[in-house]
């Protein structure tokens, strides 16, 4: 009799590579795109973040008829270092606006129990105050993961939540961390070159050049003390004053690393981004005259002023929330003018459409 036999054909080893190649190929197109939208997403996430604080800043102003001071003192918190500096500003008294009223109550009964200590120098176990080990998550950027650390790199010394939104100090960059009352050098007074200044509460009112003309908010990355990193880092660049006046350039020329671009060239004793309740300037402001995501500069550890210091890791610029609550971002190219002008205490910015933006007397038409 005769039989039907069938063969079963499988796979040839040179079929299954090309399978393994074309899978690969497809796995290497996808990850890109899935990384990119799950950066998109955390860039939204940013962008909610100052939304909410311009809200706040506009509600706050409701209830106060000011908008709050960068830094002050409040009730039994006050400056311990530098000396002549204050501690507690917009991420601590803006909390009842973004629905943090029972940490600020907690804040608010802390401060009084403890009079003569600062923000992050309280009741604590390891010395810092107990309403700053949380993690207040409208103050963070997704994208920083730095900001899941709640310890610093050089011991357990203090134990706090970071932050990374930081509020515009204006153009002007030497004296803008002291209260205009304390600077001896009337160069230095530039309680006027932004919105928020210590000892400063300025109004609405105060805000000439139109309130979507005027930055209020953007991002900073975290760091720690003697942070190395650009992003995160304050280098520490005295020849932005030449002992009569100050000007940014110096910052960008002399502020990165000659080896690496991404570490300053010398670190600085300013825990930027550290603790979520430090409000210095040098914290949680920044100043908009050298580009966006460049070196960040302060004159001394003793006197940190700050150059710059809006930074993200969001690639290509920062988010901004203006005065009017509404949120843009700003390229890392924007225009910056002249860095080696001298800053000014009143009259247009010398840094471009940047330093425009950030000034809310400058008499500027400029927007982004």
């Amino acid at each position: 009799m005769a039989s039907n036999h069938k063969t079963s054909k499988g796979f040839t080893l040179v079929e299954l590579l090309v399978v393994i190649a074309i899978i690969g190929i497809l796995i290497g197109l996808l990850l890109p795109a899935v990384q990119a939208a799950r950066e998109a997403a955390r860039r939204m996430q940013c962008t909610n973040n100052l939304k909410q604080a311009g809200l706040a800043i506009q509600n706050y102003h409701d209830v106060n008829q000011t908008c709050p001071p960068m830094a002050t003192i409040y009730k039994g918190y006050n400056g311990s270092y530098p000396s002549a500096n204050y501690t507690i500003g917009p991420r601590v008294l803006l909390l009842p606006f973004i629905e943090q009223m029972p940490l600020f109550q907690s804040f608010d009964q802390e401060a009084s129990n403890s009079s003569g200590k600062s923000a992050w120098s309280g009741n604590g176990p390891n010395g810092e105050a107990q309403f700053a080990k949380v993690q207040v998550q409208p103050w963070m950027c997704p994208s920083d993961g730095n900001n899941k650390v709640m310890t610093n790199k050089l011991g357990s010394q203090y134990v706090a939540g970071r932050a990374n939104v930081v509020f515009c100090a204006g153009d002007a960059m030497w004296g803008n961390q002291r209260a205009e009352s304390l600077e001896g050098n009337t160069k230095a007074k530039v309680s006027s070159r932004g919105m928020f200044q210590p000892q400063a509460w300025h109004s609405m009112a105060f805000c000439t050049d139109g309130t979507s003309n005027t930055i209020a908010v953007s991002e900073g990355c975290s760091g720690d003390g003697q942070e190395p990193r650009v992003k995160g880092g304050l280098a520490l660049v005295s020849v932005c004053y030449d002992g009569n006046n100050a000007k940014p350039g110096p910052c960008i020329t002399n502020g990165y690393n000659a080896n690496d671009h991404n570490v300053v060239s010398a670190t600085s004793d300013t825990w930027r981004g550290t603790f979520w309740a430090d409000n210095r300037t040098q914290s949680a402001g920044f100043s908009t005259n050298v580009p966006p995501n460049s070196v960040a500069c302060v004159y001394s550890n003793s006197y940190p002023w700050i150059v710059g210091g809006a930074q993200s890791y969001h690639s290509g610029g920062v988010n901004v929330g203006m005065m009017d609550g509404s949120v843009r971002f700003v390229s890392d190219t924007v225009d910056t003018g002249d860095l080696n002008a001298y800053q000014v205490t009143a009259g247009k910015s010398p840094y471009g459409v940047w330093g425009a933006m950030g000034t809310p007397q400058g008499g500027e038409t400029l927007s982004l």
